[in-house]
């Protein structure tokens, strides 16, 4: 039986203390990513919230589009084709469209706010795991706005893989090593 380390699973963790100045360009390394995700999230908790607000005030989006767009055709059979789909608009059935619109914001405000803990965390150098789980989030387009989240989640997940940005957050208390950081700034 070996007495070596067991490093089938790459596990390459270094206890030594980490270095002050190598903590503090990490520290660098992550903020701007992470002051992005909470932006991100914060600015996607927004629209979440206007989109419950829509949803409770009853107005009907689809419909008002079909009644502008039916003004700018000229008057003939397209008009008509529009009143058509304007009329069958007023008088469908919006249960199945609320159950949707219910679920998608449920899920919407899931996603944000484990972008929005994700980012806070990543910011703090704390919760590793949390704060990529809160990167891949801000990558599915299933959240308000996805066009903020993909770049800022795909930036994020590269930082949080860097190897000094690994040792950084181990450094921290209740990290997988803890290292002697003086400077309570730093923190």
């Amino acid at each position: 039986m070996s007495t070596e380390p067991d490093d089938r699973w790459g596990d390459d963790r270094d206890d030594a203390p980490m270095d002050p100045a190598d903590f503090l360009r990490a520290k660098r390394r992550v903020s701007l990513p992470a002051k992005l995700l909470i932006a991100s999230a914060v600015i996607m908790l927004l629209l979440a919230a206007v989109q419950i607000a829509v949803a409770i005030s009853g107005y009907d989006v689809t419909l008002k589009y079909l009644e502008y767009v039916e003004q700018l055709q000229p008057p003939g059979p397209a008009r008509d084709d529009f009143k058509k789909q304007v009329d069958e608009a007023r008088n469908r059935d919006r249960t199945s469209e609320h159950i949707m619109a219910a679920v998608r914001t449920v899920l919407s405000l899931a996603l944000d706010i484990a972008i929005l803990v994700g980012g806070l965390r990543m910011h703090s150098l704390r919760g590793r795991t949390l704060a990529t789980v809160g990167a891949i989030c801000a990558i599915i387009p299933a959240n308000s706005c996805c066009c903020l989240g993909i770049p800022v989640g795909i930036w994020a997940l590269v930082v949080l893989f860097d190897p000094n940005v690994k040792a950084a957050f181990a450094s921290r208390p209740g990290g997988t090593a803890s290292a002697p950081i003086a400077n309570d700034d730093l923190r």
